[in-house]
């Protein structure tokens, strides 16, 4: 009875760790990303990130599938275009600042907003600056 209960346990935990959530099953094998970041307050670039390294797209995409929240009225900072093969597969409009933070994007013909939770703000941040370690 005991051996039981331990397979079971083991097979709940390996099943719930390999689920992935809709985002992550949507983004998965994607080989390119751009970022364009605005100027503050206008729909201006100011800078503009491109990468094909795996790490970096897959890390942002990690960052997407946090805790939904209400619609922001606080505009937008940028955004960001996950592609795989050539294909554009999800656009993300992002704002992350001190006092505003989101991203958006369409999940299954509905419009989520999340929160930029405090690693992702400063990987976009040092992304914007210039900084290309993930």
């Amino acid at each position: 009875m005991r051996a039981l209960l331990i397979v079971a346990l083991i097979g709940v935990y390996f099943s719930s760790c390999s689920s992935k959530s809709p985002i992550a099953k949507q983004l998965a094998g994607c080989d390119s990303l751009v970022i364009t970041f605005n100027v503050p307050g206008t729909d201006s670039v100011s800078n503009v990130v491109t990468t094909t390294d795996t790490r970096a797209i897959a890390k942002l995409a990690g960052y997407l599938g946090g805790k939904e929240q209400p619609k922001p009225d606080c505009g937008f900072g940028g955004n960001m275009l996950f592609f795989k093969g050539g294909q554009q597969v999800l656009p993300v409009v992002f704002q992350s600042t001190k006092d505003c933070s989101y991203f958006m994007y369409e999940m299954e013909n509905k419009l989520l907003y999340t929160k930029v939770g405090g690693e992702a703000g400063k990987f976009l941040k040092s992304l914007n600056e210039g900084k290309n370690w993930y």
